[in-house]
């Protein structure tokens, strides 16, 4: 279990080495390549889109503190902003083909993984919760809402139930005052315990 575990980690940091290197050389080409006529438009269009989606992440993170919620969204809207520089950079290099470059990185991204996931019915983590951190576990619970809302089938849905109980258990074996705490304050179904739980070092993360 740990090995898998160690794998899907490796992985995500693969995955985001070669996404920033990616990105640097997009905005790179963005700034220095672009017509200087169109650079005003581009970053205009991309603080639109940066900052509609960091809207939606705020949105999401009712639970979370006002200035994690702002740093959250804050970083949500740079990288979108950065996303769409990178996009007119390869444009200009490589023409039309250009996009399908961050095409590709969304597609094998964890997130995208985890969508896919999500429509077999299937969450990642839910064997392997030993071998997560807490930080990891409560991420799980979340995307595992999520998961439960895009299902699709009866069987599909009763396993991502099973996941949930599993991540609650597990939350609750290695911190149940924590978690109890955060069950008191109202929790959400899509909530974030983790600023209630002791991080894995043993300090509390309250």
């Amino acid at each position: 279990m740990r090995r898998r575990a160690n794998w899907l980690k490796a992985y995500r940091l693969v995955w985001s080495g070669l996404c920033g290197l990616v990105g640097v050389l997009g905005v790179v080409a963005g700034l220095f390549f672009v017509p200087t006529d169109l650079v005003f438009p581009l970053f205009f269009v991309a603080s639109l889109i940066g900052s509609a989606v960091a809207a939606n992440a705020w949105s999401k993170t009712a639970d979370a503190s006002v200035p994690a919620r702002a740093w959250k969204a804050a970083v949500v809207a740079g990288t979108v902003i950065a996303a769409v520089v990178a996009c007119a950079g390869y444009v200009v290099l490589l023409g039309p083909a250009g996009p399908s470059l961050v095409v590709i990185l969304g597609v094998t991204s964890p997130p995208a993984m985890r969508w896919f996931g999500r429509r077999l019915g299937h969450v990642p983590g839910r064997l392997f919760n030993g071998a997560l951190t807490t930080a990891e576990l409560c991420t799980r619970w979340q995307d595992s809402y999520d998961a439960l809302r895009a299902a699709t089938t009866a069987a599909a849905r009763l396993r991502i139930v099973e996941a949930r109980q599993h991540y609650l258990d597990e939350l609750e074996r290695r911190d149940p005052r924590g978690l109890n705490a955060w069950l008191g304050k109202n929790a959400s179904a899509a909530g974030d315990p983790s600023r209630f739980l002791a991080g894995d070092d043993g300090r509390d993360s309250r």
